[in-house]
């Protein structure tokens, strides 16, 4: 006689006050990270009390490793100096119509500014000054120091084959080969691991669920579609990474990491044409509503393509 797979176990919550419930196959998470949310993981308000220890602050340049340093001493480059940074800065920034207080702006950041300096203004040039910054072009040295080996970065180059107009080829395999350098990742799991050591983790929803809406018994319930870990996806990966045989008789929680990748050019100056191709990576078990907060930081640096 044939064995039949166990029925799974359907473990249902009760419903909130909103009507909403939770479905969970063969048992109940070990935590609810919702439990640990406030509305300030949610939202930016000057209104809200914020508490930094329990909302995962974290610097904008986390997301390169705990090597990058602090600006560096030339931070007006491509510049030659702080007064004309400061100048073109005020220039290029703000609306282009400039009011009286734009003329406030340029007297408080730029004129009574420590650094400024009225005699390195001597042979200044505003088109000259704009074409320098056109043309600046990056220094390699500096972009290698900004992705640290002792980070995980992995520098390489990557081989294109490339057309040629009016040449025939057999086959692609004998096409010209093109040398990209200059190319910037990191291994995938290294960044998993990274992302699940952060406080922002405490948050991650490690055991997918079904959600259902019924504000009353009498009325039939509706399926809720609103997160990665609530989608049959990963619900259905979940179920099949968690009936593969055990190792050692580990007990511990299997979890799914939900990757989401994005890639976009992304123009790097408020000026100047300096721009670079990055592939970021989302964690799903992360609510999409502390994705998009920018604050959250939650766009995780997996990979910096060149512009060729």
């Amino acid at each position: 006689m044939d064995s039949q797979p166990p029925i799974p176990v359907v473990i249902t919550t009760p419903r909130d006050h909103y009507g909403v419930y939770r479905q969970y196959i063969h048992s109940l998470p070990s935590f609810n990270p919702d439990n640990l949310t406030l509305v300030a993981h949610l939202a930016d308000s000057p209104t809200f009390t914020k508490n930094p220890d329990s909302l995962g602050a974290q610097q904008w340049w986390s997301g390169f490793g705990r090597s990058t340093q602090a600006p560096s001493t030339n931070y007006f480059t491509p510049f030659l100096n702080a007064t004309t940074c400061r100048l073109m800065s005020w220039f290029y920034s703000g609306p282009i119509t400039k009011s009286l207080a734009e003329l406030d702006r340029l007297v408080n950041e730029v004129i009574l500014a420590a650094d400024f300096n009225r005699a390195e203004l001597k042979d200044f040039g505003a088109l000259k000054e704009s074409n320098r910054l056109d043309n600046y072009q990056g220094d390699a040295e500096d972009v290698r120091s900004s992705f640290s080996a002792s980070d995980g970065w992995i520098e390489t180059g990557v081989k294109i084959r490339i057309p040629a107009d009016g040449v025939w080829h057999a086959t692609e395999d004998v096409a010209p080969l093109f040398k990209v350098p200059g190319l910037f990742y990191c291994k995938p799991l290294e960044v998993i691991k990274a992302a699940f050591r952060e406080s922002a983790a405490e948050h991650f929803h490690l055991m997918p669920f079904n959600m259902f809406y019924q504000p009353s018994d009498d009325i039939p319930a509706e399926k809720i579609y609103g997160e990665i870990y609530n989608s049959p996806a990963m619900l259905a990966e979940h179920e099949k990474i968690r009936s593969q045989p055990r190792e050692g008789g580990c007990t511990l929680e299997t979890v799914i990491a939900a990757m989401m990748f994005w890639s976009d050019s992304t123009h790097l100056t408020n000026f100047g044409t300096a721009s670079l191709w990055p592939i970021y990576m989302f964690l799903g078990n992360q609510s999409k509503y502390v994705r998009v907060k920018p604050t959250s930081f939650a766009a995780h640096h997996l990979t910096y393509i060149p512009k060729v």
